[in-house]
């Protein structure tokens, strides 16, 4: 499925095949890269659902939980802890043990 309007979209066929052929440094550095171009989009335009997901989700992967904390964080922040998206949100953030409570402490 397409993202929606506003979404930040995954790396394409082609980042991924890029990615393939490169050396463990290289590919470290180039998802690091595009974890913080996916930060500053959300900084830019920061009502994108689906793109603070991928941001948590990868700042986890790369074993970042603070960076994660601060994301979901800034997430509900700019979503609206009563909307709907932010509650989804931060549902998704407490099933992966990243609630709103643990990010104050």
């Amino acid at each position: 499925a397409a993202p929606g309007p506003g979404a930040t979209p995954g790396p394409d066929q082609a980042q991924v095949n890029a990615a393939a052929g490169m050396s463990e440094t290289d590919r470290e550095a180039m998802i690091e890269g595009m974890v913080a171009n996916l930060d500053q989009k959300l900084r830019e335009n920061p009502v994108d659902p689906e793109g603070w997901t991928r941001l948590v989700r990868s700042y986890l992967v790369l074993g970042r939980t603070d960076d994660a904390r601060d994301a979901v964080a800034r997430g509900i922040e700019a979503l609206g802890a009563g909307s709907e998206d932010g509650k989804r949100f931060a549902a998704f953030s407490a099933s992966l043990n990243l609630s709103l409570e643990e990010t104050a402490q």
